[in-house]
């Protein structure tokens, strides 16, 4: 269908638009004419996805060349196929709509090698996405194709070989290029998907892609740098967009990473003395060249930079401090200085993690301490990644694997150094879980704005959203940036197909908490399994539980079996559990799903942002009911944490315990919203923690679920709530007799 919004056409593939679609549109809207960035907080199962892609592309398609390009953000590989089946039907009603397209519409969804990669040889001696890049590597760098020109021994990629060959005179169809499309056509014409797919990024007008492809600074360079400014960037399912952007640039260091880095370094100085017998004049060439250039110019300089040298030709870090414009300091511009230099360093963190107390300090203070004890040119940090990179090019060595962890050291100091504020330098030296020795370096990033900065300054519109965003100031804060939109949008209904219960009160009125000072009385976990034993008496098919914490969780299941509970449970249900290890996880979701198929009923037991609380959906008869056993706080004794509350404070003026309320609270609504996928779709949300009924939490909850929270189900007993549940599910079942 194709309708008129203030003066543009919104070409939509379903025949009905839900009032709070066509609001999110109006809204979106205002935010894009204003050139603005927005904050929308959209109720789940209502097709937030559609209605973005939809009003996206027929803005863009209207307004061209005002906005060139559409970049679609998405945090798993899973959550972008969805976004490309959509974007498929979209492009499907496009085509169908006369004047709609009146030129080319390419749509392409990038992911990584381990994703993409077609050559069998790469994939069966590769283990994880950094094995797959480095072999891959070892076949298309140029030197090595070079090589194998006159020696038809040196192996070669020719799924590579005949995208290279084609590249000149490729044509690229129009149409949406998902993952297994990608790889369908690269099977059908023998190509690279994953290079044929980094190719069509120039022509693609809109992209879809992982987040990290933007916030991560060793990605970002290599992917997302040429984008146009002018284009509007999507940031779906956001609720943890600060995490996110915090985990893109801390860097951890064990003692085996410092280990197996002192080893590359040998290597690496083994190479450079056999360079220098066998070849002087190519690092003689290098250090002429670093004398007169500047380092984006060193990497990038060949008359033709082929797509396979690319990643290794772009700098790491963004240019907070130009780095790019400047020459590479005298002090390491030698290569056996500059591996003088990294074996100092690592000889540094050796003594640090060897140090028995824990220890925090700023990222500043560490790199004075490290400039006091080994004399070094403290322009030098900035450049250790790059430098690295390029002496790697320089010696022609394509399998990186052996470096990993010299990179993961280069990464740590270059990163340090680039930013003056927001890092704190922690050491760890026991296990928290087992109090082993096991030490820990971690750079901890503290501000999640240094990664979003670049982002909400070089684009023209970003947009934040996701079902769980309240409250929605807290993300404009956090990340530094100012929203000209800001809005939360309620369900439309004609029936309640949501039932919230904050249950206070378990056993003989026992107040119910998860609190960490009570977590030794067995009252609570005795309640909160009398609780999921009544609720899986009532509440057919599948019923899904969050524990705040795996510790805890275990703790609760350890009183359940003493008490025989467990058994009771499992004569109305099967039980499932999600573990830390995620084959084990996907195992017991499979079963749990194949038992609510067939009608035996099931319980899976999960931990809040744990895979289930942020990747599976429990639509339908997988999630009738979600249970949440306590709220989801995090561990306040975490040095990490401690650092990043008085970061805040200091710096957003955002309180701790503001903080802490609001992050459990959007962890416990993304939780809960597990459950409702769809406006067909019902489902109930229980709270079993007393603390959901305070004002302060409460009011953190989003609209949509607010909306169908009456004063009779706040702060109740579960005999009170198990009348509720029959009530609505008796309802539940008359409208479906009904229809």
């Amino acid at each position: 269908m194709k309708f008129l919004l203030d003066d543009l056409y919104v070409y939509f593939p379903y025949s009905q638009v839900y009032p709070e679609q066509f609001s999110y549109m109006t809204q979106l809207k205002k935010a894009l004419d204003a050139k603005g960035h927005a904050v929308l907080e959209m109720p789940s199962g209502t097709g937030k996805t559609i209605t973005l892609l939809s009003f996206l592309t027929s803005y863009l398609l209207q307004t061209q060349p005002a906005v060139r390009k559409i970049i679609y953000c998405t945090r798993t590989v899973e959550e972008m196929e969805k976004v490309m089946e959509e974007a498929n039907i979209l492009y499907r009603c496009l085509l169908q709509e006369e004047g709609a397209v009146d030129g080319s519409f390419l749509c392409v969804g990038l992911a990584s090698r381990k994703h993409l990669c077609l050559n069998e040889q790469v994939l069966a001696h590769s283990e994880g996405g950094f094995m797959v890049d480095s072999r891959c590597r070892s076949l298309t760098a140029s030197w090595i194709r070079e090589k194998a020109k006159s020696d038809p021994s040196i192996p070669r990629c020719s799924f590579y070989e005949r995208l290279e060959q084609q590249m000149d005179e490729m044509i690229i169809p129009s149409g949406v290029y998902s993952i297994q499309e990608l790889k369908r056509r690269g099977q059908q014409q023998g190509w690279c998907p994953y290079f044929y797919s980094r190719r069509m990024l120039a022509f693609a007008n809109l992209i879809v892609y992982s987040y990290h492809y933007l916030l991560d600074p060793k990605v970002s360079q290599l992917v997302s740098r040429e984008l146009p400014q002018d284009a509007i960037v999507v940031f779906d399912e956001a609720h943890n967009m600060d995490n996110v952007c915090i985990e893109a640039l801390s860097v951890w260091l064990n003692k085996n990473t410092i280990e197996d880095a002192n080893n590359a370094a040998m290597y690496l100085a083994n190479r450079v003395l056999t360079a220098k017998g066998q070849s002087f004049a190519m690092l003689q060439h290098e250090y002429e060249n670093l004398r007169g250039q500047t380092i984006h110019q060193m990497l990038t300089a060949s008359h033709r930079l082929e797509l396979s040298d690319w990643e290794i030709a772009q700098p790491s870090i963004h240019e907070v401090h130009q780095t790019l414009e400047e020459t590479v300091p005298t002090s390491i511009r030698k290569a056996e200085h500059f591996i003088a230099y990294l074996q100092s360093l690592i000889a540094f963190f050796k003594s640090w993690i060897h140090r028995p107390e824990a220890w925090e300090i700023t990222n500043t203070k560490f790199l004075q301490d490290f400039s006091a004890e080994y004399p070094v040119d403290v322009k030098s940090f900035r450049f250790t990644s790059d430098r690295l990179s390029l002496l790697l090019k320089t010696l022609e060595i394509g399998d990186w694997s052996r470096f990993r962890s010299l990179a993961t050291v280069a990464e740590w100091i270059t990163v340090a150094s680039t930013y003056s504020s927001g890092f704190a330098v922690i050491l760890e030296p026991f296990e928290t879980k087992t109090n082993t020795w096991s030490p820990v370096l971690q750079l901890a990033c503290l501000d999640a704005s240094l990664a979003m900065m670049p982002v909400t300054r070089k684009f023209r519109n970003v947009i934040i959203t996701s079902g769980t965003l309240s409250p929605l100031d807290f993300y404009p804060r956090m990340l530094n940036f100012r929203a000209a939109i800001t809005a939360s949008f309620n369900m439309s209904i004609s029936r309640k197909c949501v039932l919230p219960l904050i249950v206070g009160m378990g056993v003989d009125r026992i107040p119910l908490t998860s609190k960490f000072n009570q977590r030794g009385e067995i009252q609570v976990p005795t309640s909160y399994g009398r609780i999921l034993i009544d609720i899986s008496k009532t509440v057919p098919d599948g019923v899904v539980g969050f524990f705040p914490s795996y510790e805890y969780m275990e703790l609760v299941l350890n009183v359940w079996k003493e008490n025989h509970l467990l058994e009771e449970l499992q004569r109305s249900k099967l039980l499932f559990i999600e573990t830390s290890d995620g084959v084990e996880s996907s195992l017991a979701l499979q079963h749990f799903r194949t038992a609510c198929d067939v009608g035996r009923g099931a319980v899976f037991l999960s931990v809040a942002r744990g895979k289930a609380a942020e990747g599976i959906d429990f639509d339908h008869h997988y999630g009738r009911c979600v249970v949440l056993f306590g709220m989801p706080f995090q561990y306040t004794e975490s040095r990490e944490l401690k650092a990043r509350l008085r970061y805040l404070r200091q710096r957003f003026q955002i309180m701790e315990n503001d903080f802490l309320v609001f992050d459990a609270m959007r962890q416990a609504a993304q939780c809960a919203g597990r459950v409702i996928r769809n406006k067909f779709d019902y489902g109930i949300m229980v709270f079993a923690d007393r603390r959901y009924a305070r004002f302060d939490k409460l009011t953190k909850l989003p609209r949509w679920i607010l909306q169908f929270l009456s004063e009779e189900q706040i702060y109740i007993d579960m005999e009170t709530a198990i009348t509720k549940i029959k009530q609505f599910l008796l309802e539940m079942a008359q409208q479906a007799l009904i229809k």
